[in-house]
């Protein structure tokens, strides 16, 4: 799907009217302010940490599976919306 920058922007506008009405699920710390030197050391050490993760969470998806699979799984389409978004502007980005 390739969409154009203005419909990016419009896009990007319609998300934040949402996110700002949008109550996290849990806490969100404030920002980490560290020195250069101190935010590259970061950077590598979770660049190691996630390069040893696996791909997906299996007990997660098997979850999901089984909610999908009874009818109870649900998924609001803000959430779908937002999720293209992003896609489109990660993909915009490279």
């Amino acid at each position: 799907m390739q969409i154009t920058l203005e419909e990016v922007r419009r896009a990007v506008k319609a998300y934040r009217a949402v996110v700002k009405s949008f109550t996290p699920l849990e806490h969100v710390p404030e920002p980490l302010i560290t020195s250069p030197e101190a935010g590259q050391k970061l950077a590598r050490q979770l660049a190691k940490a996630l390069t040893r993760m696996p791909d997906t969470r299996s007990e997660r998806v098997q979850e999901i599976k089984k909610r999908f699979e009874a009818g109870t799984y649900t998924v609001s389409s803000e959430v779908v919306a937002g999720a293209i978004i992003r896609r489109a502007l990660a993909d915009k980005i490279r």
